[in-house]
């Protein structure tokens, strides 16, 4: 249970200051050979496609799952991160060390974030993972924390919608 979001949010604010102001790294899409891919759970079937598209063009593809109480447990044939709101989270609204250290444990290309902006346990998560190249949604409010953002309008798109887009930007993107 968790008693408040107030530490959390304080940290995702400074470490999404750090993100705006970090040098960034692009990758074409050539050059990505290991994908971290995050997402909650209510979004796994639109997620799953991702993923198996990701995996028909020859990458690596490592989850990180977000799951609620009221959520069901996403049926996967390979392993994956499973993060439990009521397990993984402290009192703070931190993930457990053991989380943070299995995450950051990944090595990958890119990291891409499918996740809520309102879920502050992933975003936490994203923006202190180690990813060289982290790709996600930006809206209207939010300041750039990732190297690649695709503009989103909550009523009109959704993980399909990003995805495409970012595998269309990301084999735009040439390597020297």
């Amino acid at each position: 249970m968790i008693l408040t979001k107030r530490f959390i949010n304080k940290k995702i604010h400074a470490l999404s200051k750090a993100a705006a102001l970090r040098v960034h790294c692009y990758r074409s899409f050539n050059d990505v050979k290991y994908v971290l891919l995050l997402c909650e759970a209510k979004d796994w079937n639109r997620a799953e496609l991702c993923i198996h598209r990701l995996k028909e063009l020859g990458k690596t593809v490592h989850v990180c799952v977000y799951i609620q109480k009221h959520d069901e447990t996403p049926i996967w044939d390979y392993a994956y991160l499973l993060i439990e709101a009521e397990n993984d989270v402290d009192m703070w609204g931190f993930p457990k060390k053991n989380i943070i250290n299995q995450l950051n444990g990944l090595s990958v290309d890119l990291l891409l974030d499918f996740t809520n902006r309102e879920q502050t346990v992933m975003r936490y998560l994203v923006l202190q993972h180690p990813a060289a190249f982290k790709v996600g949604a930006k809206y209207e409010a939010d300041v750039d924390t990732y190297d690649l953002s695709i503009v989103m309008n909550d009523d009109l798109h959704g993980i399909p919608f990003l995805f495409e887009q970012v595998l269309n930007y990301l084999q735009a993107i040439r390597s020297r």
